[in-house]
């Protein structure tokens, strides 16, 4: 199977995956949250915008005797910065942004009004770059899949408001960006913010 017809099955499963979460949300006891942070690249190419600002919203759902729930979530992160400055040509930018969609499962323990959790899955990430200077614009873009590992701690304060942090890693990615060899591997770390539900 070549890659690019995997990787519009596996965005087709996703997307399918997503909606029968979503809809089953209402019958189960699960988390609905939003995350901010920022997201630091660990391939040296993405510099100077490998310290990049991200958001997002991880959705979870599970039954009362599940031993993990199924989670799905969705990330964007972008930054942007100078590559070079030349005196007559002026600056040359660069602006990066990562998409991605994610599904896995994650263990979440009860202790009175904490919630520690961690979980995987698979990630499907979008990379999209963007140079632009006075003699013109070039765009690029790639897309991977890799896995990642998360873990944090939320307090449910009263019925149903999260409050807490969340942190990640993504690994075994492979993109190329204007012919350059690379890789959207990083980790993160980010404020959460949501509700759950019994």
């Amino acid at each position: 199977m070549t890659r690019p017809r995997f990787e519009s099955i596996l965005r087709t499963v996703l997307l399918g995956l997503s909606f029968v979460f979503l809809s089953s949300a209402a019958f189960a006891g699960g988390d609905a949250n939003f995350i901010y942070g920022t997201r630091s690249m660990n391939d040296d190419a993405w510099e100077p915008t490998d310290d990049q600002e991200v958001y997002g919203l991880s959705v979870d759902f599970g039954g009362k005797d599940w031993p993990v729930y199924i989670a799905v979530s969705y990330f964007d992160s972008e930054d942007e910065g100078e590559l070079a400055s030349f005196p007559i040509l002026g600056a040359v930018n660069l602006d990066s942004e990562l998409t991605e969609w994610d599904v896995g499962v994650r263990k979440i323990w009860t202790v009175k009004s904490a919630r520690p959790f961690v979980g995987g899955g698979i990630s499907l990430i979008d990379a999209d770059a963007d140079v632009d200077s006075a003699i013109g614009s070039r765009s690029d873009s790639d897309d991977t899949e890799g896995l990642y590992v998360e873990g944090g701690i939320y307090w449910r304060l009263g019925e149903a408001f999260n409050l807490g942090l969340n942190g990640r890693i993504v690994e075994g990615t492979d993109v190329t960006l204007f012919d350059q060899d690379g890789d959207a591997d990083y980790w993160q770390i980010g404020a959460l913010v949501g509700f759950g539900w019994k």
